[in-house]
């Protein structure tokens, strides 16, 4: 089992704005995920991890 799965089975009610809706996932060497938080499911993947950051903040509008 991958030492991120538990990251993304997390399931937590996040009702503050403050809180970001997706997060980005280190998934191997120079690869990420980006994951909902609340649910755990990938929405994406980048190669770059400033790619990634982007893709994030771009999916949170």
């Amino acid at each position: 089992m991958h030492e991120n799965t538990e990251i993304r089975r997390e399931a937590r009610n996040n009702s503050c704005r403050g809180i970001p809706r997706y997060i980005v996932i280190p998934a191997g060497i120079a690869f990420y995920h980006i994951a909902e938080r609340t649910t755990g499911r990938i929405r994406g993947f980048r190669q770059r991890h400033e790619d990634a950051c982007e893709l994030a903040r771009h999916l949170e509008r």
